[in-house]
């Protein structure tokens, strides 16, 4: 895990990719998006390994 490296998306990248789908936004704004975005993917994912770890818990106390 130590070697691993987060690649985040740069704010030039999401003005470049939202611009095709017709959403213009400064890099300010895209860098604002993209906290918002990192933010609720940890959300999500510290969620769906809690939710995880209680189901295991409930299985092992079952057994």
């Amino acid at each position: 895990m130590e070697d691993d490296v987060l690649i985040r998306i740069t704010p030039d990248k999401a003005i470049e990719l939202l611009q095709k789908d017709g959403i213009y936004v400064n890099m300010e704004e895209a860098q604002i998006i993209l906290d918002f975005l990192y933010s609720m993917a940890n959300i999500v994912v510290e969620q769906f390994v809690s939710r995880q770890c209680n189901a295991s818990t409930i299985t092992n106390d079952n057994k």
